[in-house]
């Protein structure tokens, strides 16, 4: 073949359909990560309801997912079914979740063997086309069909149970979600799996969920959103001072925050700061893309280590979906990676928000100072090294301890070798290790009453007083001791 009379200086090289779909089936989604792909286009669609169902059966086994959004024409749904049908290059509307045109696909394909889809636009008319891949196979081209695979399939789609426009999607031979039905043990995993599918939703579309934009529900039962900022009322998570960067003159936004110190909490809003994978794995950065959450937790390609005393410390960073290439979000947008031009400052935001949730973690939940300026606080016990090894020791520069030294006079030495044995045998191991076990829940400064506290706060107040000191200057020191802070 010649172009303009000469030889070309190119092939033409077609992919084999059958072994590029079954390659697209391991970009590696789990079921959690594939339907939360699919919810991205319903809210692309402006759909205000997402109804998800499934049927498990031995040999029928089905996923359902229906919205309300706007539909497509036959034209956008051929469109649609196209691997690829998107340029990630091309500049998008800033409420797409969308990135590449392969979600639909790739995140069905990853769980099933067959994707039907079926759409009514906006003047009621209705399409289907179907996937199979076992037809692509034998078939050895893209055969998408027109209509059902089957009866079987033809049931499971159903009619539209929304009125108005939207679309239905429908998973079957689902040979990756459903290993085998010949038990109820089998049953039970495949119910675990859509619990977890449930708490996922709950958490990457928080957002959505609490401001009504969308309401999602599996089995007829609502998702209910799972904010891991905010979890409990009575005692709010820190806000720390907000940052504002800006990459391509697009605005991107980093809020850090301190939650509440364990012990504070009600066992449902202990329950509540797991989310999936724990109080430690979910710590560090939440990045959002237009409000979807992309990444649950993780210091992305900082070089942070995730340790048990940083677990209080969550840091929300909003990005706009036109710096998805600076961010490299991939295909599941389930990664990322920090940007270099901003990688320093992001850094030092982190860093900044690490030292303060230690501070809440390895004082118990002792006050977070919030303003500059603020009074110091005289602390019982004193962190020290010595030749490398870290170790603690009673302050003896403590008032209530020169008060008492004073008081002894020349007895004060049994009382020194005393609290020398104290800081010399405190159980540090034993201590990191009931704090890093999140079903030991540690007591927190009297805790169950402030009684006590306030008896020991007007004993030492006359004691101080009774010495000579003068009242004012007395409660000013009291002040200033960490122990009286949940007075304060």
């Amino acid at each position: 073949m010649k172009v303009n009379g000469h030889a070309e200086q190119y092939d033409i090289v077609r992919p084999d359909p059958g072994s590029l779909l079954q390659s697209a089936r391991s970009f590696g989604y789990s079921i959690e990560t594939a339907i939360a792909d699919l919810i991205d286009n319903c809210i692309t669609a402006k759909a205000n309801q997402v109804k998800i169902n499934y049927g498990i059966d031995q040999y029928s086994s089905f996923v359902r997912i229906e919205d309300d959004g706007t539909g497509m024409n036959e034209k956008e749904l051929l469109n649609a079914m196209k691997v690829g049908s998107v340029n990630p290059l091309i500049k998008r509307n800033e409420e797409d979740l969308g990135r590449f045109g392969l979600g639909l696909k790739t995140a069905s394909f990853s769980q099933c063997r067959r994707l039907t889809v079926k759409t009514r636009d906006q003047s009621g008319k209705e399409f289907i086309r179907c996937w199979d891949l076992d037809l692509v196979a034998k078939e050895q081209d893209w055969v998408l069909l027109r209509t059902y695979a089957d009866k079987t399939s033809e049931t499971n789609t159903g009619e539209f149970t929304m009125t108005g426009s939207g679309t239905i999607i429908l998973w079957e031979k689902l040979d990756r979600l459903v290993e085998s039905m010949e038990s109820n043990a089998d049953k039970e995993h495949f119910y675990r799996k859509f619990e977890n599918v449930r708490r996922h939703l709950g958490l990457i579309f928080h957002r959505y969920i609490e401001n009504r934009l969308i309401l999602i529900s599996v089995l007829g039962d609502e998702i209910e959103p799972i904010n891991p900022f905010h979890i409990s009322p009575a005692y709010p998570s820190t806000e720390l001072a907000e940052e504002h960067l800006s990459i391509k003159g697009q605005h991107i936004q980093i809020q850090p925050f301190i939650l509440p110190h364990e012990s504070k909490l009600q066992e449902k809003d202990r329950r509540n700061l797991e989310i999936i994978r724990g109080w430690t794995e979910h710590q560090g950065i939440f990045l959002y893309r237009n409000k979807r959450l992309i990444s649950d937790g993780s210091w992305l390609d900082l070089e942070f280590k995730k340790k048990e005393n940083q677990r209080l410390c969550r840091i929300r960073i909003d990005i706009p979906n036109t710096l998805d290439q600076e961010w490299q979000i991939d295909v599941k947008k389930a990664s990322a990676k920090i940007p270099d031009n901003i990688r320093k400052r992001v850094k030092r935001i982190c860093m900044a928000s690490i030292e303060k949730a230690v501070k809440v973690y390895t004082h118990r939940g002792a006050y977070l100072k919030r303003k500059s300026g603020q009074k110091e606080i005289t602390y019982l016990w004193m962190a020290k090294q010595k030749q490398g090894k870290k170790y603690y020791e009673p302050n003896k520069a403590h008032p209530l301890y020169k008060l008492i030294a004073e008081y002894l006079q020349d007895n004060a030495t049994v009382f020194n070798d005393y609290m020398t044995l104290i800081g010399e045998t405190l159980p540090v191991n034993l201590i990191v290790s009931d704090f890093a076990d999140p079903s030991v829940i540690m007591k927190d400064f009297f805790e169950d009453s402030k009684d006590d506290l306030k008896e020991i706060y007007h004993n030492a107040l006359c004691a101080l007083t009774d010495n000579g000191m003068p009242e004012n200057e007395a409660i000013e020191k009291l002040k200033k001791l960490d122990c009286f802070q949940p007075l304060n």
